[in-house]
């Protein structure tokens, strides 16, 4: 038996009832983590000895052993390594594992299985903000960031490895085989830590996760100077620790504010970055446009030093867990023209796109064809922009979702970065804007009303030559 794609097939519907009992009998995060070991270590060619073998006895024990054999120490830190040793099921939750065991067994070729499982907890729990990153959205990342062979790669927030394995099959392409990049990941979360190695391996890519679960913006830069950084940070997160790191180096565009983390990671980011380095950040549709002082002088300060590349403000519910809207902001060191960049000089420019309008709702009922045509025409304009797509014309001419923008332009805006607001299109159709609206957080609506309010402050500043304090925290 095999998946063939088939993601409501009568056999994986019983993998999936036998994951939902574990579930009921344990607890759903510890569920699925047993269930992310068992599809590896039946995905995995395994050494000899090392397989899962079930026939007698505790389901959990077998797995441990099958586990402990592979003597994947890098899968997790020690501390996490001896509280998977140390967990005991009883009763129903070992039965329960032990059927969970025997549906994966069936499958004669459980490629893809994985994956599924990792969408099926976003999907469990992804309303609360715990998810891995969706593939589709993996994808474009990759795409708009267009990793080389021989390039490094960073997530500072790995997550499930997604945006790391997406690079890797970018950069082989057609060409080569798996594990073309150097892929780093960092998380602070040792379940996550254990699913991205989990996931990595099976991809067969070389990849190196430090020695412990860490958060990154406390722990610092890592020295790796990458070449690509690729990073789903959690978003509008008040508490990140704004005391103990307000003086750090890493704020050389402003502080950040204290409110939320959004533009501590885009700095951390920025940070890190190689000197001819590129990195796509996912960051909350509010913060190309948000009133607070400290976020408006970063804003200004990116543009400024010819950091930022480009906005992407993304369709509405292409992807899973954007309710509240979302934008990938391009990043790059150094936009001249060269081998790593692409043909086309773009300093001094901006590439801003409204997408909302390409996965609109009807599309998104058409399944993935539908959502890959959307993925591929904006990396594509975006490859066409740099240069590095064999189109001679950059297209942007031709389509009226996207603009290319100086920073005079941007500047007379009050740096303003929502492409809506260069990139005058109307929504679709009735229902996707109503979709818009009902999934728009308060405070984006708020902030809309006040745009008008924002360009005058900026333009008052100009005529008054004051700068924003970078004391002044809101």
């Amino acid at each position: 038996m095999t998946l063939s794609g088939r993601h409501g097939s009568s056999e994986l519907r019983s993998v999936w009832r036998a994951l939902d009992a574990l579930c009921a009998a344990s607890a759903p995060e510890l569920g699925h983590q047993l269930a992310l070991q068992v599809i590896f270590l039946r995905s995995w060619p395994a050494p000899d000895g090392a397989g899962l073998d079930r026939s007698f006895g505790p389901a959990e024990p077998a797995l441990n052993r099958a586990w402990a054999l592979l003597e994947f120490g890098r899968l997790s830190d020690p501390v996490a390594h001896q509280a998977v040793r140390s967990r005991r099921l009883h009763g129903e939750a070992d039965r329960a594992l032990a059927a969970l065991i025997a549906q994966v067994a069936r499958l004669e070729q459980p490629a893809g299985l994985f994956d599924a499982c990792l969408d099926r907890y976003s999907s469990r729990f992804g309303a609360g903000g715990d998810y891995y990153t969706p593939r589709p959205l993996a994808r474009l990342m990759a795409g708009l960031a267009a990793p080389q062979p021989g390039e490094s790669v960073l997530d500072p927030v790995c997550g499930s490895g997604r945006l790391l394995v997406a690079a890797d099959e970018w950069a082989r392409g057609k060409e080569h085989g798996p594990g073309v990049l150097a892929v780093h990941g960092r998380d602070i979360r040792p379940e996550a830590r254990r699913a991205a190695a989990m996931n990595l391996t099976l991809g067969g890519l070389h990849y190196e996760l430090g020695g412990e679960a860490v958060d990154s913006l406390h722990a610092g830069p890592t020295g790796l100077s990458p070449d690509v950084i690729l990073a789903n940070p959690p978003l509008n997160t008040n508490d990140w620790g704004y005391q103990e790191l307000i003086r750090d180096p890493r704020w050389s565009l402003g502080p950040p504010p204290k409110g939320n983390a959004n533009f501590a990671w885009l700095q951390h980011v920025v940070h890190e970055l190689s000197a001819q380095g590129r990195a796509v950040v996912l960051l909350p549709d509010s913060a190309t446009r948000g009133l607070n002082t400290a976020e408006s002088y970063i804003r200004r300060r990116l543009v400024e030093r010819d950091l930022l590349a480009g906005v992407v403000a993304l369709p509405s519910r292409l992807f899973p867990h954007t309710r509240s809207g979302a934008t990938l902001w391009l990043l790059a060191r150094d936009k001249s023209a060269s081998p790593r960049w692409g043909r086309k000089s773009r300093v001094g420019e901006v590439l801003l796109a409204d997408a909302r309008r390409l996965g609109t709702p009807a599309d998104r009922a058409g399944g993935a064809p539908r959502a890959d045509a959307a993925i591929d025409r904006i990396w594509q304009i975006f490859a066409n922009w740099r240069g590095t797509s064999s189109a001679q014309e950059d297209g942007t001419g031709q389509v009226d979702w996207c603009r290319s923008v100086n920073h005079d332009d941007i500047a007379r805006r009050g740096y303003d970065l929502s492409p809506g607001s260069y990139v005058q299109t109307a929504p679709a159709s009735t229902e996707d804007a109503l979709s818009e609206a009902e999934h728009r957080h308060p405070k984006d609506a708020l902030y809309e009303h006040f745009e008008h309010a924002l360009r005058m402050s900026e333009r008052l500043r100009e005529v008054l030559g004051t700068e924003p304090a970078e004391w002044v925290q809101e």
